[in-house]
């Protein structure tokens, strides 16, 4: 939920001229059961001074709906925390991140996946890794067994390669 609203809002930004109408839509999307308890606290919430201070009158470099979200996750947190991951996983682009910091993002994710190291072995080569860096990588006449030796591996190759 909260990766959608983010995603919207930052593609529709003419849509959302003032920190009001972004809390108001992140709002206007909580209509069950206890989002629904959590959104008519948040709108009496956002009649007090406090609200002004924290949200409208933000400090600089503060973005004030990061703080909502914050909020959110705090009430509802992630029910399935290796559900998450392993989605994580599989969904995992590099774009435009160093290969270093795009491994750092699979290690973390792997680590709450709960999977094993050979499933995890699997998820690198067909998730992590772009298909030149593979193609490198399939070259290499003994293929690391480990993930650590896997990592070295497509540092060293990676580095070789720009």
């Amino acid at each position: 939920f909260i990766n959608a609203c983010r995603i919207y809002i930052a593609a529709k930004p003419r849509e959302f001229g003032d920190i009001t109408a972004k809390v108001m839509w992140i709002l206007s999307y909580m209509q069950s059961r206890m989002v629904q308890q959590f959104r008519d606290a948040f709108l009496v919430y956002m009649q007090s001074n406090e609200y002004q201070t924290e949200f409208v009158q933000a400090a600089p470099g503060v973005d004030p709906v990061e703080i909502l979200y914050r909020n959110i996750y705090q009430a509802f947190g992630d029910p399935n925390k290796q559900a998450t991951a392993i989605l994580e996983l599989t969904t995992m682009k590099q774009g435009t991140k160093a290969t270093e910091e795009h491994i750092q993002c699979f290690k973390q994710a792997y680590s709450r996946s709960g999977y094993q190291e050979t499933a995890g072995i699997h998820e690198l080569k067909c998730e992590l890794l772009t298909t030149p860096l593979l193609d490198k990588c399939m070259q290499v006449p003994e293929l690391p067994t480990t993930l650590e030796k896997w990592y070295e591996l497509i540092i060293r190759l990676d580095r070789q390669w720009r």
